[in-house]
């Protein structure tokens, strides 16, 4: 799946920044939204942009005007060779309503790196979300110490590619024991969303 679906993302991402920037704003709208609905929300985010419904929440919707306002400078970031990964962390947490989770999200989809613990995992490996946030006005020192804490926590889960397989296979089997909507049909379903979501946006 992450072999398939990732790759595909991050070889589109590194060519185009307006690929890349529909990569940063699927990210974006996943957040706490079911992952069933991203391509329904993303048709929205289209069709309507900042007007649309998946972005009412006031940061969310901040964080795509931002996203869209510094599209050049965050694909810079992101494909930087003289940056190192806890430094891109710190400079993806500047987009309003992006903590360190969805950063890492960010970069597991265009680098291939990190990865997102986001409640699911946050749960399923003993993480503390509280422990690995700081303020916007902490001091750069201390948000590089807790990016540095973050990557040594997807790490131990398993990187990357482990945490996007496994969150797949998760999300699959936990949509089997729901009773609410249809299931997902399998694990790869879950996975081939991610490249479906932003080439829907891109197009």
């Amino acid at each position: 799946m992450y072999n398939v679906d990732q790759k595909a993302i991050s070889k589109l991402a590194r060519e185009d920044v307006d690929f890349n920037t529909c990569t940063m704003i699927v990210a974006l709208v996943s957040i706490r939204t079911p992952w069933k609905n991203i391509v329904k929300n993303i048709e929205a985010v289209k069709k309507f942009g900042s007007k649309a419904k998946p972005l009412n929440n006031k940061s969310k919707n901040k964080g795509y005007k931002y996203i869209r306002t510094h599209a050049k400078q965050l694909h810079e970031t992101i494909f930087n060779n003289y940056m190192t990964i806890e430094e891109k962390l710190v400079a993806l947490t500047d987009i309003p309503n992006i903590g360190y989770a969805k950063a890492g999200f960010i970069l597991q989809l265009c680098l291939g790196k990190v990865g997102c613990i986001d409640c699911h995992n946050a749960s399923k490996h003993g993480v503390d979300l509280l422990k690995l946030t700081t303020g916007k006005n902490a001091s750069l020192a201390l948000k590089l110490k807790k990016a540095k804490e973050y990557v040594e926590v997807c790490k131990a889960a398993g990187g990357s590619k482990k945490l996007w397989n496994d969150w797949c296979k998760d999300r699959y089997e936990s949509s089997l024991e729901n009773k609410s909507g249809e299931p997902f049909t399998s694990a790869r379903q879950v996975s081939a969303l991610h490249l479906e979501a932003v080439v829907t946006l891109s197009r």
